[in-house]
Order: C-alpha cells, then sequence, then structure tokens
C-alpha cells in the first residue's frame, strides 16, 4: 500500500513550527472551534474506572497493571461517554490522551472535551492526529510546569492548539489507511515476536539440558529425590540455593562508606534486561542511595522478583559492573554464590525452567504487585555440579546460545524499526504529508475481495481451524500445573465465544459445564497428527507434551486468527493460574447467561444461578450458590458478559 503514497500536488504554509506545509484544501482551526469542555459528576460512583494509557489511550483500569491508589468512593469523580476526549492533562506530553471507546468513570484531573454538532465525522482522525508523533510538539510546548513530570496541559491551552481539517471523506480514508498500516506492520511485529519467544524456547532447552544433566550424555545417573529436577548425575549434588549462596547479603559491610559522595552504579529495573544484560551508565552518591534501596556487590547476581519480571527471566550476573558496590530497585533479590558455585553458574540456575514455574506459584501480593519470596529462593534446591564441570558448563552454553542470542537482537532491531516506521508514516499520514485517499480505496477494494476469496477456503477448512485455535491454547499453558483436559475445554469454551470465532463445536449441557466430548477428542487427534502436542494420561489426569513439530501451528494461527489475538490474549492471561473448578464455574454461567439473554434479551443473576442449580446438571448443587454469585461479579469486574443474539447450548 506504501508504494502507492504519494504527496499532494498543492501545499500552503502552515505557519506552524511542528507542521510546516499542508495540503492547500485543508484547513487549520482551534480546538475550541471543534470542541467545548465536558464535567460531569458521577452521582454513584459505580460506573467503569477508566485509565489513560501512552499506548492504548482510553481503556478499562482492570484491563491495565494500575497500582495506584484507589478511592474508597468514587462519587463526585469525573464521567465520560464514548467519543469524548480524554486528556491526562499531567501526562499529555507523554501521548496520556485519547477519544474514548468507553462511559465511566475518570480522575478529576483529567480533561474531557466533547466534538461540537457538525463535527462528528473526525472522532477517530482527531485520536490518531493528537497521539501522533507530529503533535507531540504542540502538547510539549502548551504544557506548563518546573518539571517535566509535573507539566500540565491546561484547558485554555488545550482549546487554542491548532487542529488540521481535510474534508470529512479524506478524514475518513485516513482513518481507513491508518488501520491498514497499523495491521500489516502490527502482523509483521508479531512474526518478529513469535521468533524471538522461539529462540528463547531453544535456548531454555539448552540451558535446562546442561545445568541438570552436564555435557557426558554416557554418565551415570541418582535420583535427586527433587519431583522436577527427577535424575542427575551420579556425582552431582542437589542443595538448596541457601547452602550455596548468600540471599540479600547486608550492606553493613561497606558502612563506612555510607556518608560518602563518591558515585555508585545505580540499577532501576529496566536498566537489567531478560537477557542477564546490565546497562550501568546511571550513577547515583552512596549517601543519596544508602537507604531505600537494594544494595550488591561486583560479582553477586540479582533476580528480579515482582511480577512479569521475574516470569520473563529479568536478572543478571553483575561481573562487570563498573563500580565495586552499587544500589539499585528493590524489586531485585542478591545472590552472593559461596566457594562451591560460580558465579556465572548461579545465575544459569536461576534461568532453570522450574525455578521460574515453581516461583510463579509461590508469589505473594495483590495482582500487579505479586513477588516471588526471599523464601522461596533461598529453599530452592538446584543441581551442584563441581567447579571445573561448572566451567565447562558456562562455556558449551555461551557457545551454543550466542547465535540464538544474535538473532534475538537482529528480531529486536527488526521490530524496533518497524515500530519507527509505523510511528513516522502516521504522523505523515494524519499530516497530509501524503495523499492516501487512492489507496484507502485500494486497501476497501482489496479487502473486500480477500474475504471473499478466503470465506470457501475457512469453510472448508474448519476443522484444521480449530486444531489451530486449540494448539495456540496448548502452546501457551501445557507447563501450567492447573492445565489439563477439563480446563482446556474450557478455555477453548470462552476463546471461541469472547474472539467470536466458530470452530464448528456443538457444547452440550454436561457436568463439567459446556461441553463438545467429539470436539475435543478431534482435536486431540488433529494435534497428534500433526506431531504438534499429545494428551497423556498420567496418575492426576491429562497433561499436554510436546512433540517434534510443537510450535509449527503459530504460522497459521497468525493467518487464522491475527484479528482476535487481543480478545484471545486476555482469556489466557486471565485464566492462565486459575484452576480447574474456576474455568468450570465461569464457563458454565457465561453458557447460562447466553442462553438466557438468547432467549428473553434481558437477564437477572437470580436468573442465571437458577438456571445453573437447577436446569444444567445435578452436579452443580455441590458447589455454593454464593460462589456462583460471586463468580457473576468477578465475571462483570473482568468484561466477561456474554453478548445477545447467540446460539444457546444444546
Amino acid at each position: 500500500m506504501t508504494d502507492e503514497l504519494r504527496p499532494y500536488r498543492e501545499y500552503k504554509n502552515s505557519a506552524l513550527p511542528w507542521l510546516g506545509k499542508v495540503p492547500k484544501h485543508w484547513d487549520v482551526r482551534r480546538a475550541k472551534y471543534l470542541f467545548r469542555c465536558i464535567d460531569i459528576r458521577s452521582t454513584t460512583g459505580e460506573e467503569e474506572l477508566l485509565t489513560v494509557s501512552a499506548e492504548r489511550g482510553v481503556v478499562p483500569r482492570n484491563s491495565m497493571k494500575v497500582t495506584m491508589f484507589k478511592a474508597e468512593s468514587y462519587i463526585g469523580h469525573k464521567l465520560c461517554w464514548p467519543n469524548d476526549l480524554v486528556i491526562n492533562t499531567l501526562w499529555a506530553w507523554g501521548r496520556g490522551l485519547g477519544v474514548t471507546k468507553h462511559h465511566g468513570i475518570i480522575s478529576s484531573a483529567y480533561g474531557v472535551y466533547r466534538l461540537r454538532p457538525g463535527f462528528d465525522e473526525y472522532t477517530d482522525f482527531i485520536h490518531h492526529l493528537l497521539r501522533s508523533a507530529a503533535f507531540h510538539w504542540e502538547l510539549r510546548v502548551r504544557s506548563k510546569g518546573v518539571w517535566i513530570s509535573r507539566l500540565q496541559l491546561t484547558d485554555d491551552a488545550f482549546l487554542d492548539a491548532p487542529i488540521l481539517l481535510p474534508s470529512p471523506a479524506e478524514a475518513e480514508a485516513i482513518v481507513r489507511s491508518i488501520a491498514a498500516i497499523q495491521r500489516r506492520i502490527n502482523r509483521l511485529i508479531l512474526n518478529r515476536r513469535r521468533l524471538i519467544e522461539v529462540l528463547n524456547e531453544q535456548k531454555q532447552v539448552i540451558i535446562n539440558r546442561a545445568v541438570t544433566r552436564g555435557l557426558d550424555s554416557e554418565v551415570s545417573l541418582k535420583p535427586s529425590g527433587i519431583d522436577w529436577l527427577g535424575d542427575i548425575p551420579a556425582h552431582w549434588r542437589a542443595l538448596k540455593i541457601k547452602w550455596i549462596a548468600r540471599i540479600n547479603p547486608s550492606r553493613s559491610e561497606a558502612f563506612h562508606l555510607r556518608e560518602k559522595d563518591e558515585p555508585v552504579v545505580f540499577l532501576p529495573m529496566e536498566r537489567v534486561t531478560a537477557r542477564g544484560e546490565v546497562h550501568a551508565s546511571e550513577s547515583r552518591p552512596i549517601k543519596d542511595v544508602w537507604q531505600g534501596f537494594t544494595y550488591f556487590r561486583r560479582g553477586d547476581v540479582v533476580v528480579a522478583k515482582i511480577t512479569p519480571c521475574f516470569e520473563n527471566g529479568k536478572g543478571a550476573w553483575l561481573g562487570d559492573l563498573p563500580t565495586e558496590i552499587g544500589f539499585g530497585t528493590t524489586e531485585f533479590i542478591v545472590l552472593r554464590p559461596g566457594p562451591e558455585v560460580l558465579p556465572e553458574y548461579l545465575y544459569l540456575l536461576t534461568h532453570l525452567v522450574s525455578f521460574r514455574q515453581l516461583g510463579v506459584q509461590s508469589m505473594t501480593g495483590t495482582a500487579g504487585q505479586k513477588r516471588v519470596p526471599p523464601d522461596f529462593v533461598a529453599n530452592f534446591v538446584v543441581p551442584i555440579s563441581p567447579l571445573e564441570e561448572q566451567r565447562e558448563i558456562i562455556a558449551l552454553v555461551r557457545g551454543e546460545t550466542a547465535k540464538f542470542d544474535a538473532a534475538i537482537e537482529e528480531a529486536q532491531r527488526e521490530i524496533d524499526l518497524l515500530c519507527e516506521y509505523r510511528t513516522r508514516l502516521i504522523a505523515d499520514v494524519v499530516t497530509g504529508k501524503v495523499d492516501v485517499r487512492q489507496a484507502s480505496a485500494t486497501v476497501a477494494t482489496s479487502a473486500a475481495a480477500d474475504i471473499k476469496r478466503a470465506q470457501p477456503k475457512r469453510t472448508a477448512n474448519i476443522y484444521f481451524r480449530r486444531s489451530v485455535f486449540a494448539a495456540e491454547i496448548v502452546h501457551r499453558l501445557h507447563d501450567e500445573p492447573t492445565f489439563g483436559h477439563v480446563k482446556f475445554e474450557k478455555l477453548i469454551f470462552l476463546c471461541e465465544k469472547r474472539c467470536g470465532v466458530d470452530t464448528g463445536s456443538t457444547y452440550h449441557r454436561q457436568a463439567a459445564g459446556p461441553y463438545d466430548n467429539r470436539a475435543l477428542r478431534s482435536i486431540d487427534s488433529q494435534l497428534k497428527k500433526q506431531q504438534w502436542y499429545e494428551a497423556a494420561k498420567g496418575e492426576n489426569g491429562y497433561r499436554y507434551v510436546r512433540l517434534n513439530k510443537a510450535g509449527g501451528h503459530r504460522k497459521y494461527f497468525d493467518r487464522y486468527f491475527a484479528d482476535v489475538a487481543s480478545p484471545f490474549d486476555e482469556i489466557i492471561a486471565t485464566f492462565r493460574k486459575s484452576k480447574t473448578v474456576q474455568c468450570e464455574i465461569v464457563a458454565t454461567l457465561y453458557a447460562a447467561w447466553e442462553d438466557l439473554l438468547a432467549e428473553n434479551g434481558d437477564v437477572t443473576d437470580d436468573q442465571i444461578v437458577e438456571d445453573v442449580l437447577h436446569h444444567w446438571h445435578p452436579s452443580k448443587q455441590q458447589i455454593e450458590e454464593s460462589r456462583w454469585r460471586r463468580e457473576l461479579e468477578w465475571m462483570r469486574a473482568k468484561r466477561l458478559a456474554p453478548e445477545t443474539g447467540v446460539k444457546p447450548c444444546q
């Protein structure tokens, strides 16, 4: 599509420093010409809580990992409605604004603006223009304050800002073109991220194998006594980390330095990567960081303890720390290796798959603020080989993973370039540097033709598509201790519903909730046939194990289901750690709720619970009524209410 983009034939000077020339027939008006301020307050405080994200615009607060203080009451807070422009007045310069698609409560400090009659057709165009890189200059200079973190955009300052106005038809074409640009570039970015994930998985296999079995495939083995570890080389030992390393060593050893002005390395979380890289360019005087931060020394190992940094593998061996001691975020756990373990080997041990998985299960705290307790790290049992063997393992891992690191770095560089290109291209489109009118018409025609051509193929291939859809669920969750056959079936149901995907399944009202046994058997058969995953029955039920071509479904998933990636991701994230019984309850409530909506068009909680307990299956009565009602409230909080006009469960 970008090959078809050309400049307009005629331009005029806009007299704006950030804009330069604009198409001759475009208009430039002050924001007050288009917008009026809105200040309507909640009388109940019960509307949905919203927040403003620099990346996503205005979104429900429960969809973000927002950790700030929650008010006891939201009575008197501002309200906004769909198509209102919402601006975080203290973060406007950082893209903290957007046109909302939601009705709800926002901070009283936010600005709310509504388009005047006659300008409704510009809603989406305005959203893209104000969030573009080009308009950033205008927001930055109009936000006033002493420090950048306290810059504020007042109503008067915003309403005096210049707004570009193409014709309504052009504005629509621009919005359509931006959607096409984002769709195509996002697909490329998604492919690069998938590649990085696969490369990291391959790295993990090398590390796991080397530090749990060593380099000699013929070595004699012995039971380790640890379930996740299994057998280890007979001359190795299984030891708790606290026996080979000190956990969070005391800063008292550097007590004599506490009042010094001497600069030392300071490491915020963002200065340490999941690949063990340390960007030690920031320094602070010792006396300024002595209290309130984590202390470490050159040669220590740091491990992120807060979610999601822990799961992502953030941590490092500080062997090349520029200063002898340093300080950093309180979200680090520090390990100081003893004489039985090499520092770099200790770092490798923190990358064991089971260390991460079991660490997640041990986390405590509220959502978005969960942390791995130091006691978990201290008592985690790891395999320890002789020092000389540790050196050999380190050398092998370095050599074997170097090629993966290089490929990951290249893929990340491509992602960064794609993001920059997307930002620049969108800015050029919304400011009239390129003419998208013809390209937009081509995109619309091409999309319609693509849909028409693809429809017969999708219908004929529905069972393969179903196996691909299901394989992505297995791929993401097969290592989770709570994931088995029943949870799998419930997540297929919920993902289908939330994504609006029809896989040809027919769900029945059975004991474990909405269930299609025939479809599940077909899926299991397809997963095994494609050599992706196999359902293996064990003492505690079915578990899914990787086969030779595990992950091979992804190219098809990206092809068939890229448009529903966001709701799919939300369901997986929401239920990743959920126990089977909760998945069963939620899926059952969803199905009953959906059936009642299809019949009546409206439904109460009493009707849903009555339907589940007395018109589904007798086993449902084994779960207390209060539990069903609590889960209904949870579903509403998570925006898991079904839509009307659906096919009832059989």
